[in-house]
């Protein structure tokens, strides 16, 4: 930390004190609460921002030779205490409509003059009219597409109310509005939407003409989680909290005559809370929500205190997409697996994730530092390193440490906006669906379920180590299959899709993740890859396929204004992102069955789709899930098991690589890097294809193929790969890798012939 010299009083004591009276401290936190500052904690962070954007009037006055003072001096309120000369991050924006904070910071006339625009890194910005900011005396300026500059990726996303939680912009600020001296920067939430009652900002600077920022990185400093403590200490609050948390009837939102809704917290978050105190929700922002839904600031102050007592790791934060990967994810104890890599490892060009790919097989890359740069003189570079061993059918990639630049959903995107009991209503409550998971229905439930015992009470009898766990593979695939029962059900009750349908049919699969991702994590199921498969499976890995199930495309809901989210892209990004997630969790564990449990024909297709409103190609986040694809058989099993072996015909083949429906995805590749992938691709899937006879790849008896894929993704799978013959050669491949590929086209041709098949 810098060391900066203050006056003392004793240095100069006539000019303090003129400079004390002077200067007069003014408000730098407005909201609508009020209350003592000693008995509020939100109050007393009011009074710290107003002694420090006071602090640096003086300072500028004296004409102090510092070239920044932030407002954040060292007051124990129940967070990190910092130091006098640094800014805690992030700075929330939460509660009423019309919510504003401030933060003060002093810059040199230099500095100020420079200062064209506003750097912001801000998390829960949802649609345009949420939240403005004001730079000392400007007018205010809303946040929205048309006013600030979206950074890539999450400009092509949608930007502001997109599909990326967080997003990185860039505000211009009008001639004048910064001054040397004190500057007074204001975040407001403007009003809401019935459904978010928040924003982040989680860094900000200025930036100069050149885009330089002008605050250095030592002036800020992230709050400590660690730290933090209930507000309400004594056990008699948090009792009360934990039963609020269960029972507390709650109001749908904010607005005036709100009505009351039937799900409690533990209905739509973990039925303990867990989810709060895993991703680190600050007291404040718990108590704002519980505000939001009604409840008072006494009893919302328990709950807050409540969640903060909970004896469970807390590794996460709200910005940081789940299970987002990154390097070294593995070396990370199992139960920080659920936090994520962090925003920090979310790429800011698919390309970037190359050399992960191309290094996971040989010495690997730095992982201290994120984002190397994808540019094509970097990426030629990997060109002699490609290996057919990349591609390896026998092989397993571990996806969950090649980062990506697609950002994941964050918790926020994980919740049900509306629970199913109050979407449904007794057709929910009643369902089986809602018994298989915790057995629990109304008194006139006509759900049957027999014999199967619910999800919830299953898993506590797994807990003994003498107890066999397989069985809970299948009950998962039982609640997955009573929920598209459900579903079927209401859903063609209901008629035609519309964005009330789709919230309706949307919440209900979150709702099914969310209280998946509970039963994982109480019960400690994401290490038990290998009770649930065998030793062919991941050490670390989810036992079903409910994010996948989670898609919007898996619900049917159409892209358009009745998507998830309002439009076509945003729609196309949730079904891209949950089976990306899919990928990560369960990509199949080596134990793929006919087109289960990842249909991967179809989940790459759907790179196509969202390249189609995106305009992004994500090549390396293509070749990882080809790779997965190949892989995701027993390599102990040939192609004669028709269901689970080694099936050519009916996976991902390398002609994806040549296509020119594919060629828009593969463009950011230079020449020699795409020859060098294509050549490897292909050497691999003949190298496996090869440990086989013929006899095996088409026995006697063997039925005709009764899938066809979608003829828009083009010639990807179905055989018949050597007929591209040519189209290999042109693209680079060598003359001895095409004439051994045609051989064993003429083989199994000939084989096919004779077969009638």
């Amino acid at each position: 930390m810098r060391k900066r010299r203050l006056y003392k009083k004793s240095e100069e004591p006539g000019r303090f004190q003129d400079l004390v009276k002077r200067s007069r401290p003014y408000a730098c936190f407005q909201t609508d609460d009020a209350g003592d500052p000693e008995s509020n904690p939100r109050d007393t962070a009011r009074l710290t921002n107003s002694v420090g954007e006071w602090l640096c009037r003086i300072l500028h006055v004296a004409g102090l030779p510092v070239g920044l003072f932030l407002a954040a001096i060292t007051i124990s309120i129940g967070f990190a205490e910092i130091a006098p000369d640094r800014m805690l991050l992030p700075i929330e924006v939460l509660g009423a409509d019309g919510t504003t904070v401030s933060r003060a910071v002093a810059l040199q006339a230099g500095q100020a003059e420079s200062v064209r625009s506003l750097w912001l890194q801000v998390h829960g910005l949802r649609y345009a009219g949420q939240a403005s900011v004001q730079v000392n005396t400007s007018a205010w300026m809303p946040l929205n597409n048309n006013t600030v500059t979206v950074a890539e990726p999450g400009r092509s996303f949608g930007g502001i109310g997109g599909g990326f939680a967080t997003l990185v912009m860039t505000l211009p600020i009008p001639n004048g509005a910064v001054v040397g001296g004190a500057n007074t920067i204001r975040f407001r939430f403007n009003q809401t939407d019935g459904l978010v009652s928040s924003y982040r900002v989680l860094a900000w600077n200025f930036l100069t003409v050149e885009g330089k920022k002008i605050l250095p990185p030592d002036d800020f400093v992230e709050d400590a989680p660690e730290t933090w403590t209930p507000p309400l200490p004594d056990a008699a609050s948090i009792l009360a909290g934990r039963e609020l948390w269960h029972s507390a009837p709650l109001a749908a939102n904010s607005f005036p005559n709100s009505p009351r809704i039937q799900a409690h917290c533990a209905d739509c978050h973990t039925q303990d809370g867990r989810d709060l105190k895993y991703f680190n929700f600050s007291n404040d922002s718990i108590v704002a929500r519980a505000r939001f839904h009604g409840l008072s600031a006494l009893q919302s102050e328990q709950i807050a205190s409540y969640i903060r007592n909970l004896p469970m790791p807390n590794p996460g934060r709200p910005w940081n997409p789940p299970y987002q990967p990154g390097p070294a994810m593995d070396e990370q104890p199992i139960s920080s697996w659920a936090a994520g890599a962090g925003l920090a490892w979310v790429l800011d060009h698919d390309t970037d994730a190359l050399p992960y790919l191309v290094r996971q097989h040989g010495d690997g890359v730095n992982t201290a530092a994120s984002n190397p740069t994808g540019t094509a003189p970097n990426l030629r570079a990997l060109a002699g390193q490609i290996t057919p061993d990349i591609f390896r059918p026998d092989g397993n990639l571990n996806a969950r440490q090649i980062p990506i630049a697609l950002q994941l959903p964050d918790w926020n995107q994980w919740l049900p906006r509306v629970h199913p009991k109050d979407a449904w209503g007794p057709a929910f409550t009643q369902s089986a669906f809602a018994a298989l998971y915790d057995g629990e229905t109304t008194p006139d439930s006509k759900s049957k379920i027999g014999k199967k015992p619910p999800l919830r009470t299953l898993l506590a009898a797994a807990q003994t180590t003498d107890h066999d766990i397989r069985p809970v593979v299948a009950a998962f695939g039982q609640w997955s299959e009573a929920r598209r029962s459900f579903l079927g059900r209401v859903g063609k009750a209901e008629g035609v899709w519309s964005p009330e349908l789709t919230n309706k049919v949307y919440s209900t699969q979150l709702w099914q993740l969310v209280k998946t991702w509970e039963m994982t994590q109480e019960f400690g199921l994401e290490g038990r890859g290998r009770d649930f498969f065998g030793l062919t499976a991941d050490s670390r890995t989810w036992c079903n396929t409910i994010p996948a199930e989670s898609a919007p495309s898996a619900a049917h809901i159409p892209n358009g204004a009745a998507g998830v989210g309002g439009s076509t892209l945003t729609n196309e990004y949730f079904t891209t992102a949950w089976y990306e997630l899919q990928v990560v969790l369960n990509s199949g564990n080596h134990r793929h069955r006919d087109r289960g449990p990842v249909d991967w024909v179809y989940l790459i297709g759907g790179f196509l789709d969202l390249h189609a409103q995106t305009h992004q190609p994500e090549p390396a986040r293509l070749l990882v899930a080809v790779i997965k694809a190949l892989q995701s058989t027993d390599p102990r099993l040939g192609p004669e098991d028709l269901k689970q072996g080694w099936r050519p015909n009916d996976n991902i083949d390398p002609r994806i690589m040549i296509s020119p429906v594919w060629a828009p995805i593969f463009k950011p590749l230079p020449i020699e890097v795409h020859q060098a992938l294509t050549a490897s691709l292909l050497a691999a899937w003949m190298d496996k294809n090869l440990q086989y006879p013929i006899t095996k790849h088409l026995p006697t008896g063997l039925p005709r193929r009764a899938y066809t894929q979608p003829g828009i993704y083009g010639d990807i799978s179905g055989g018949k790969v050597w007929e591209a013959a040519k189209q290999f050669r042109d693209a680079g491949v060598a003359a001895e890798l095409v004439q051994q590929l045609q051989q064993w086209g003429i083989a199994y041709s000939d084989r096919a012939a004779r077969l009638q098949y």
